[in-house]
């Protein structure tokens, strides 16, 4: 009995850094996704400025993505606005 205490001590401590990164991974990609969605994006097609509710979305760069847009439910290349200021 006290082997198996002695291996699941010993296995715990060799998978507790993997555990802990995967977590911290999880946690980065979450805030990265909220961060970019949380911005506007300018549909090429109508011109609808409109902020995407997409679970699965597939940026291209830092200020595109491809999207469908919510007005004419086309699928293409959204950019953010011309007029879109960061700091606001």
């Amino acid at each position: 009995m006290e082997e198996y205490i002695i291996l699941g001590t010993i296995a715990l401590l060799v998978l507790s850094p993997y555990i802990i990164w995967e977590i911290y991974r999880l946690c980065r990609s979450i805030r990265w996704w909220r961060e970019f969605v949380s911005k506007p994006f300018v549909c090429p097609n109508c011109g609808l400025r409109f902020y995407t509710q997409q679970r699965f979305i597939r940026p291209i760069g830092e200020n595109k993505a491809f999207l469908k847009c919510p007005g004419c439910g086309k699928r293409d290349l959204c950019a953010r606005p011309y007029d879109f200021d960061e700091n606001e």
